[in-house]
């Protein structure tokens, strides 16, 4: 159903001469017609996309773009995720899906001045957007040539959009160790130099560079952040998240390969060559998965906020009685710690040893892949992070230690009980 300039949160409806997606005749109403002549079901004029997706398959290529367009669309103002009064910055590495999703939020701009300007009152403002692309050239062995010339590559894509104009920041990673005294470069190499493991060490500049993306967004005035992805990246998370911190790796042969990233991703290429809609399964398995508290939507009250788009929220939203958050964070990737960490970090909260407590404070995977194995290198570790990181940590550490004895009630003694022994 298309949006009314009445009801769209992010004011950016489809214009009249748009189809709408009620429209698209049903797979049955395809098979009764045959499709025999091989074109496009939509249009009915073009020729199939040849994809190794289900849907390029049945579109062509104007048609299967408008119908992604119009699912990311709807995923965003059904759900309210972008406001007319936000400022949006677009995390673009040059890939794909990250210029997918810089063109589509583009086209929702676009749509909203429009709407804008031909509104009478002009009430409802059109969010800001901006372009974030982060510079890992101090941490990797890429000629000086070929960044500068990606540089200009990326400044053309940008800047080639039609108006409203975007801002183009270009974060250097290393800016997360910075400080007046230094550029940040020495101490983020000795950092990912500490790290031996190939897996820990692709999480951990994962991890880095979207603590940049946070800095630059907080720095400038952005409240939204949007990453590209597609399912290829969100099943292999899906099946990396079940593996790591369990199983060590080695590597016999040297291979493309290195690390549990790189053989799940083969993995996951090697199925989806198999059968294409196994991505799709991995997915919908996960999206079956009782989510986090930090998962959640906050509620709107907004009165200007669509009312089916309030209910369809609330449907999807957790229980009241599990909206109470009750999680602990890992200290360098901030993904929530499970029953057995918080036991372990309540077992050391009495220990003196830094390199001890803050080995508790993160979760199994980082401590099986990033830390170093040695309690002296651990201290010598914690001293490279960046000061953003470790701060963050402190704060959340405030907030876990009154949460924690909460959780741990069970396997605690009472004061009583402890006299008693």
């Amino acid at each position: 159903m298309a949006c009314s300039a009445s009801t769209c949160q992010s004011n950016c409806y489809r214009n009249e001469e748009h189809e709408d997606e009620s429209s698209l005749p049903s797979p049955k109403s395809i098979a009764n017609n045959g499709n025999h002549h091989g074109l496009c079901f939509k249009c009915k004029t073009n020729r199939p996309m040849s994809s190794s997706s289900g849907d390029g398959e049945r579109f062509c290529g104007d048609c299967f773009r408008s119908n992604l367009f119009s699912k990311f669309r709807q995923a965003v103002t059904s759900n309210a995720m972008i406001t007319p009064t936000d400022n949006v910055l677009v995390a673009f590495s040059g890939g794909a899906s990250s210029r997918v999703a810089l063109q589509f939020v583009h086209e929702m701009q676009q749509r909203a001045q429009k709407n804008f300007e031909a509104s009478m009152d002009r009430s409802l403002p059109v969010f800001g957007v901006g372009v974030a692309f982060v510079d890992e050239s101090a941490i990797c062995s890429v000629p000086s040539c070929e960044v500068s010339q990606g540089f200009e590559e990326i400044r053309d894509i940008v800047s080639n959009l039609a108006p409203p104009t975007k801002e183009l920041l270009i974060v250097p990673i290393e800016s997360v160790c910075s400080s007046e005294s230094n550029d940040g470069k020495d101490q983020l190499r000795k950092l990912l130099d500490a790290v031996t493991d190939a897996t820990g060490k692709e999480d951990l500049q994962a991890h880095l560079r979207m603590l940049s993306l946070q800095k630059v967004a907080s720095e400038n005035g952005y409240n939204r952040l949007v990453l590209g992805s597609c399912t290829l990246r969100i099943a292999c998370h899906v099946i990396l998240a079940t593996v790591k911190g369990s199983f060590k790796t080695t590597e016999v042969i040297r291979s493309p390969c290195t690390g549990i990233n790189g053989l799940v991703s083969s993995f996951v290429k090697l199925l989806r060559e198999e059968n294409p809609s196994r991505e799709s399964t991995i997915v919908r398995t996960a999206g079956k998965l009782t989510p986090f508290h930090f998962n959640r939507i906050p509620e709107i009250n907004d009165s200007n906020v669509p009312l089916a788009t309030r209910r369809r929220q609330k449907r999807h939203n957790l229980k009241p009685n599990e909206s109470i958050s009750s999680e602990s964070f890992c200290s360098i990737c901030n993904s929530p710690l499970s029953r057995s960490d918080l036991l372990s970090l309540g077992n050391v909260e009495t220990c003196h040893t830094n390199s001890v407590v803050f080995s508790a404070e993160c979760c199994s995977s980082c401590q099986f892949q990033i830390l170093p194995k040695d309690p002296v290198l651990v201290e010598n570790f914690r001293t490279l992070l960046p000061q953003t990181l470790l701060s963050q940590a402190k704060h959340s550490k405030a907030d876990n230690l009154s949460l924690l004895r909460a959780q741990i009630q069970d396997c605690l003694l009472s004061d009583a009980q402890d006299d008693e022994t």
